[in-house]
């Protein structure tokens, strides 16, 4: 008789190496004061900007298309999100003790999660790869260049800084079937 390894449990598409990437870079100093700058000022969607982020970690780039198809496809969950974000900060100013606070909090987390989720899946679908992420990122939402190159300098700090994490960027490049260059 041999011993053998319990299964592993199935793998959820919600936990995968785009959201792993996104608890880890968003937990980076000043990362999430630029990402939540750009959502307040700009009107930027922080999902799209953490794909770009991941995608550009990797060494990949983007085509105008698969940026167009990832913007519209999100466009209506993004619209939940942002109420029941303003419902969140409505209540953060109110008592942010409230437990309804903590509850619509995690709810944006959890949809947001499944933004990331669906970014992954376009992440792992091939597209010419011809701009720069965080070039196509500035483009839509009017991020100046000294903003796009803050921004890559926080990817920079964050991959230098973080060897696992690199290692785990690689690996989810190699799984979306992309081949570092």
């Amino acid at each position: 008789m041999t011993d053998t390894a319990p299964p592993s449990p199935p793998f959820s598409p919600l936990q995968n190496p785009l959201w792993h990437f996104s608890l880890e870079f968003y937990r980076q100093p000043q990362v999430a004061d630029f990402l939540l700058e750009c959502q307040d000022a700009k009107g930027a969607d922080v999902c799209l900007l953490l794909w770009a982020s991941y995608t550009s970690a990797c060494g990949r780039q983007l085509s105008d298309e698969s940026w167009r198809v990832a913007d519209r496809g999100l466009a209506p969950r993004r619209r939940m999100i942002n109420s029941v974000r303003n419902l969140r900060r409505w209540l953060g100013r109110i008592n942010k003790g409230n437990g309804f606070y903590e509850w619509c909090k995690r709810c944006e987390i959890r949809m947001e999660q499944r933004q990331l989720a669906a970014l992954w899946k376009l992440h792992g679908e091939t597209w010419p790869e011809t701009r720069s992420p965080l070039e196509l990122a500035g483009q839509q939402y009017g991020l100046l260049q000294k903003e796009q190159a803050r921004w890559a300098g926080l990817i920079d700090a964050y991959s230098s800084a973080t060897s696992p994490a690199s290692d785990m960027v690689a690996a989810g490049a190699g799984a979306a079937g992309r081949e570092d260059s």
